[in-house]
């Protein structure tokens, strides 16, 4: 048993382009913006990504919001796309952007039809009703080319299905209508064609594609599963094969692409977990085993700019749901952002919104380079890294606080000693600049009422034990449940946790004073055992910051009497 992925925060936003609703795994910034792209003008999770690896963070999941489903005829985020006819006008392929966004609108798309790689020669006549023929070479054919069987007098075309020695052969069911001569002579030639996306600088070329669907170079399957501009989809599968091939096209641009930006909802944000392949919004982060942190930067920018977002208590229902996602599966914790920048009267009434040793706020908001200078955004990407770095040099004991945030220029707004004090007593962390230190996370408060749950690190510190002993004793589903399991799982529980007092994650200067493992007939009775259930009862005593350094001045004074 050991102790898995920490610092690792799942995003929730919106972007430019990218998958909507299926997190994406991250390391840097550069990763985010080849997979999301810019926002111009809106939005603030890249600035937000951008923070938290700017301050320390390793690794992140982005999840990409938009707008999916229409209830009073408002903008959808859709892919733009471009239908490619055959000689005889005829759609024969879809093609889309890799996803949503008016991104799409400026893939520009290309279909080449070069002369055939290569051109062979029918050696024996060929009958009609033949399904093989013998041919000069095989070269530049395998198993799925479509090739095109041509003389003086006109031409068909076959889907090969065998190669043997200079053999070639169809299907059964495809018998040639006519005869061929090889004195003709007839020609033996694949029939291929090449497609060209290019969007803002790149190119992605794909050559020598079929329409076969069991050739290696079908084209569903040669460009859906490389490229990261366009997705094609066969329109004419089953339709004769010379009729499937589109038509040369000049470059082109795909058009009705939507962000389904501006309309986005507190519905598009939350989502829903339906099944394993029907997760969306935030539900879509649960089937993230790493993820242990939760942050929704872009819940003030679509308050702000967003026609979906028409009042703060919208911002309060998604905030309530991933509070919500972090008490069910007791494993993560939500860093929140208050719609306000710098209005501290504003903030602690938000703050008593909620009461969840799951969330924290920070305030007030930050001031970092935006595309058109300084712009003030929300804290949580930033913090989030700040999560991470503490995470990642100590554990998760270590309260994220009195570390200094990279990669800002200023907070909102500057508060003193007393105004900290007053917000760090409602449960609101403060943001603090000092003169010579630096701007400070000054705070590690929950949103909890509950003394035990005052403090951030100790919830996840709570967090990190539940999840890696969750994990470490997968290997006894399905073992017998008797006492020999017990002992066994006690054992390694045990162990576990003497390596994290070890490592400082718990007070107490022995181990019997730092935690208890039990796992015994009393936390197994016999009810429990029929239900198909093992129990393993533990109690640990995590670290606690020091808020307060408290300290006494005494000073001696010679009495003085009267007369001296």
């Amino acid at each position: 048993m050991s102790l898995g992925p920490l610092g690792i925060p799942g995003f929730v936003g919106v972007a430019q382009r990218g998958p909507t609703n299926q997190p994406v795994r991250l390391h840097s910034i550069l990763e985010f913006r080849d997979a999301f792209g810019h926002l111009e003008e809106a939005g603030y999770l890249e600035q937000a990504v951008d923070g938290f690896f700017e301050n320390g963070g390793k690794t992140c999941y982005v999840l990409r919001v938009a707008h999916a489903v229409s209830r009073r005829g408002e903008e959808v985020a859709r892919a733009a796309m471009l239908r490619l006819r055959d000689a005889n006008d005829r759609p024969v392929l879809v093609v889309r952007a890799s996803n949503e966004g008016a991104w799409g609108d400026r893939v520009r798309l290309s279909v080449e039809r070069p002369e055939p790689r290569v051109s062979t020669f029918l050696t024996l006549d060929l009958r009609e009703g033949d399904t093989s023929a013998v041919i000069k070479s095989t070269h530049g054919l395998s198993r799925g080319s479509v090739i095109r069987i041509r003389d003086h007098q006109g031409e068909t075309c076959r889907i090969v299905t065998d190669l043997s020695g200079k053999n070639v052969s169809w299907a059964a069911d495809a018998p040639l209508e006519r005869n061929f001569a090889s004195g003709a002579p007839t020609y033996i030639e694949p029939v291929e064609f090449n497609l060209v996306a290019r969007w803002s600088g790149v190119e992605e070329r794909y050559s020598n594609l079929s329409m076969s669907p069991i050739s290696d170079h079908y084209v569903e399957r040669a460009v859906n599963e490389r490229s990261k501009l366009i997705q094609v989809q066969d329109l004419r599968e089953g339709a004769e094969v010379s009729e499937r091939f589109p038509a040369a096209l000049g470059e082109t641009l795909l058009e009705g692409g939507r962000d389904g930006l501006f309309t986005v909802t507190p519905d598009d944000f939350i989502g829903m977990n339906i099944g394993p392949e029907e997760r969306y919004g935030l539900a879509a982060l649960e089937a993230v085993d790493e993820i242990d942190i939760l942050a929704a930067p872009d819940l003030m920018w679509a308050l702000a700019h967003g026609a979906g977002f028409r009042t703060e208590k919208d911002v309060e229902v998604v905030q309530d749901a991933m509070i919500s996602q972090c008490e069910r599966l007791k494993t993560r914790f939500a860093i929140l952002d208050f719609p306000d920048p710098a209005d501290h009267r504003r903030a602690e009434q938000w703050r008593l919104l909620f009461d969840s040793p799951y969330g924290a706020f920070y305030f007030p908001w930050i001031r970092v380079d935006g595309p058109a200078g300084q712009r003030l955004i929300p804290p949580s990407g930033h913090i989030a890294g700040i999560y991470s770095r503490c995470d990642l040099s100590m554990g998760t004991f270590r309260a994220p606080a009195n570390e200094v945030i990279e990669g800002i220029f200023d907070v909102a707004r500057d508060l003193r000693d007393e105004d900290i004090g007053q917000l760090n007593d409602e449960g609101i962390n403060c943001l603090k600049s000092f003169s010579m230190r630096g701007i400070r996370v000054w705070g590690a408060r929950t949103t909890s009422s509950d003394p035990a749950w005052r403090y951030l690190n100790v919830r996840r510190v709570m967090n990190t034990v539940i999840s890696s002993v969750e994990r470490g004793l997968q290997w006894s589903v399905f073992e017998t449940n008797s006492p020999v399991l017990w002992k066994s799982l006690e054992r390694q529980v045990t162990m576990f946790l003497l390596e994290l007092w070890q490592l400082g994650y718990f007070k107490g200067p022995t181990p019997e004073e730092a935690f208890f493992v039990k796992c015994d007939e009393e936390t197994n009775p016999p009810e429990a055992r029929e239900a198909g259930q093992v129990i393993v009862e533990c109690g640990v005593a995590p670290v606690r910051p020091a808020e307060y350094l408290v300290f006494r001045v005494a000073a001696d004074v010679e009495a003085v009497g009267p007369g001296t």
